[in-house]
């Protein structure tokens, strides 16, 4: 009997240990590119486990089986910090989100005979396929009410600005479809040393794999305009701001009784920011204990009394409906009835998305679930600066919570004559475990892509300003190197005079041109015969 178990045993190891390795070996080095983790050069070469394993052509079945469950462990690792605020919605997420990788892994192994048996044209078109498929899929998430396009492939190299400047020009996407198409070129190599060049006929065919030369010739274009840019950002005037950082580490803020220390904590991050002579001071999400619209005295009373317009995170009131918004406060006039609310709210955080509101219990298995009101538009506010011995204003957007995941949100704001973009975020909720720093790493994303500094301020963090190159300037820190602490600074922003000629100028056009590609490819490869194929 234990001998019939062993060899149970060694046949489940041998039909599934291979697979699974290679599923696991290619999620965790996806996972070690992304922060808090310090290895953005993962992304290079993440898709190699599978590749190889795909060469001894596992069925449709094993392949679907290994890559959702190694999916479902890899987002579960990633954002398991949601289980703080909803296990059951943080389950449901993960499992959501590693279907959508699922689908490109999908393709990757029906297309496979084209990459490794194929003549270049064909391996090329490949490469170029599932590339602009990857694009498609990211850009998808930004979509729907249940796509959360968190930490797209380009977020892991949100501290290696050299590589991210074709954000300019057609979004993050850009550097996504990089790095699956210098994974694919890479994998496409190590096929022709190890099986191809062996059964090539020529001298060319066996000594050169023109997929490799593609790789590092993207890779030159990926980081030229670095220079370029960072050539025309030298030759710029800038404006200073002045900007008061206050990250109050509010916890527990609708309990009873904590509204008085909240307070407390605000007008003493406040009044010492003031010493310093800000332009403006910011708080952080919906950082007020009661509606900003019903209780504004206070607010008003501490801006005339620091001298200094205040930015603040709360929450606006109106009848039947309550909004997430960003409020200014001016020393003078008191609070600006024009306020920005929150356009993309959280689904089954700060809404019931439709048709979920019919299941009954719904809130009990996904938590307390806000009942706010999404905003209509964007708003630009102008902020005055002290400049020398003359007084100019700096045109600023704004975006609350995870808005800065949305490339289109900050395009908007942009479009509207925002020289500068402030995120109002609160990521306390999901305690101390890296959520802050994958959030920044779409700031840095958005900063890129519409070639200006954007300012985070963050309850508990990460809080600092990144400038148009994606160059993380200054974070808020205590003296042990930790972004998790309460603490106020004041930031001097330098924001360029001089309007960019290259400010995201295919918009969200490079995600369309994906899906045409990608759609053509898919076409074509349904009409034509490989040489080999996986059945």
């Amino acid at each position: 009997m234990f001998y019939s178990q062993r060899l149970s045993i060694l046949a489940w190891v041998k039909y599934w240990g291979g697979a699974l390795f290679a599923s696991l070996s290619c999620y965790a080095m996806l996972w070690g590119a992304y922060p808090p983790r310090q290895g953005p050069e993962f992304a290079y070469f993440f898709l190699f486990p599978v590749l190889i394993w795909f060469y001894f052509r596992p069925s449709l079945r094993k392949t679907l089986a290994c890559l959702l469950l190694a999916g479902w462990i890899y987002q579960i690792a990633m954002v398991g910090w949601m289980r703080h605020v909803s296990f059951g919605g943080m389950v449901t997420a993960t499992f959501l989100l590693s279907c959508y990788n699922s689908v490109w892994f999908l393709f990757a192994r029906a297309w496979y005979a084209y990459f490794t048996n194929g003549s270049f044209s064909l391996r090329l078109l490949t490469i170029v396929g599932l590339s602009a498929l990857w694009v498609v899929i990211e850009w998808g998430r930004t979509l729907f009410t249940l796509g959360f396009p968190w930490c797209p492939l380009s977020a892991s190299q949100w501290q290696r600005p050299v590589l991210l400047q074709t954000a300019y020009l057609g979004g993050a996407w850009t550097v996504s479809f990089f790095l699956v198409f210098f994974n694919l070129c890479l994998g496409s190599y190590l096929h022709h040393l190890l099986v191809r060049r062996k059964r090539a006929n020529g001298f060319f065919n066996r000594s050169v794999c023109p997929e490799l030369y593609l790789g590092l010739l993207l890779l030159f274009f990926m980081v030229y305009p670095y220079f370029q840019k960072r050539e025309i950002m030298m030759d710029n005037d800038f404006k200073v701001v002045r900007i008061g950082i206050c990250q109050p580490y509010l916890k527990d803020k609708w309990l009873e009784g904590r509204a008085k220390l909240h307070k407390e904590t605000l007008r003493k991050q406040t009044e010492f920011l003031s010493i310093m002579q800000p332009d403006v001071i910011v708080w952080p999400e919906a950082s007020t204990p009661y509606p900003i619209n019903l209780d504004p005295l206070w607010v008003e009373k501490l801006a005339k009394k620091t001298g200094v317009p205040i930015i603040a995170g709360s929450v606006v009131r109106e009848e039947e409906s309550s909004y997430n918004v960003m409020a200014y406060i001016d020393p003078v006039s008191g609070l600006n009835p024009e306020w920005y609310a929150k356009q993309i709210l959280v689904p089954f955080g700060e809404y019931v998305p439709w048709p979920f509101h019919w299941i009954p219990g719904l809130e009990k298995f996904v938590g307390a679930v806000g009942n706010f009101s999404e905003g209509d538009r964007a708003h630009v506010f102008d902020i005055p600066i002290g400049d020398g011995n003359s007084t100019s204003s700096v045109r600023t957007g704004l975006l609350i919570c995870y808005e800065d995941i949305f490339p289109a949100l900050s395009r908007t704001a942009v479009s509207q004559g925002a020289e500068l973009l402030i995120v109002s975020t609160n990521d306390a909720w999901f305690e101390e475990e890296g959520c802050a720093q994958q959030h920044a790493a779409h700031s840095v994303m958005r900063a890129v892509e519409n070639n200006l500094p954007i300012v985070r301020c963050g309850n508990a963090g990460w809080s600092g300003w990144i400038d148009g190159n994606g160059i993380i300037r200054d974070v808020l820190k205590d003296q042990n190197d930790n972004i998790y602490f309460e603490g106020a600074k004041v930031m001097e922003v330098r924001v360029p005079r001089k309007d960019s000629s290259m400010q995201y100028s295919m918009g969200g056009r490079f995600a369309y041109f994906c899906t045409f590609f990608f759609i053509a490819i898919a076409l074509y490869f349904r009409f034509s015969k490989p040489k080999d194929s996986l059945n």
